[in-house]
């Protein structure tokens, strides 16, 4: 029996399938290292804990409870979202464009430790659903929660409310985007995140 896949390991098999795609380019070492997670958390469901685990899943369609926080994504995928963003219809960009300068303008004024706090929506939030949501970036897909409730006192500003996210699925992702940054850094490229809604003002500028 093959020994279960470490978050070590999640990170190690992301930093190879990145340094292999970032020949095709930045949004490929994304979409690559995304479609690693998806596969590898795919697999573990198979694992009876794991789905469990999954099970209690709170997340569906429509809730966007958590799409009010600081996102820290690595430059390939702010190139995806990017990319993403220039393919939406006329319409629907003009309006993520309306609420990113909201937005800039809103955290602009804060403090950066001040962000998180300011429960700022996502300027990709269009009636409560992503516009982006095939290449959303890992972060955005390391969250579930077992809790929609939790995340809603959250959202509206209960300091001590705890969401419960569910491990295996945080885990995955966010050592996925690991790997993925570690593989930017070897390439000369900025590890280093930066916020969603920054990434963001580049698509207008």
């Amino acid at each position: 029996m093959a020994a279960p896949i470490t978050f070590g390991d999640v990170q190690d098999r992301a930093r190879a399938e990145a340094a292999k795609a970032l020949r095709k380019g930045l949004p490929a070492a994304a979409r690559a290292v995304i479609r690693l997670a998806d596969s590898i958390a795919a697999e573990a469901a198979g694992e009876p804990a794991v789905a469990q685990a999954l099970s209690g899943a709170a997340c569906a369609e429509g809730c966007s409870w958590c799409c009010h926080q600081v996102v820290g994504i690595t430059a390939a995928e702010e190139e995806l979202v990017l990319a993403a963003v220039q393919n939406l219809p006329a319409d629907l960009r003009a309006r993520v464009r309306t609420r990113q300068a909201q937005a800039e303008c809103r955290l602009g004024s804060l403090p950066v430790e001040q962000w998180q706090a300011a429960r700022v929506p996502c300027p990709l939030l269009d009636e409560r659903r992503c516009v982006i949501h095939a290449d959303r970036p890992l972060p955005c897909r390391a969250v579930l929660s077992a809790d929609a409730g939790a995340c809603r006192a959250w959202h509206d500003g209960d300091e001590g409310a705890r969401i419960p996210l569910i491990a295996i699925q945080r885990g995955i992702y966010s050592h996925a985007q690991a790997g993925l940054a570690q593989a930017l850094g070897e390439a000369g490229m900025p590890p280093a995140p930066m916020a969603l809604t920054e990434a963001l003002a580049l698509a207008f500028h």
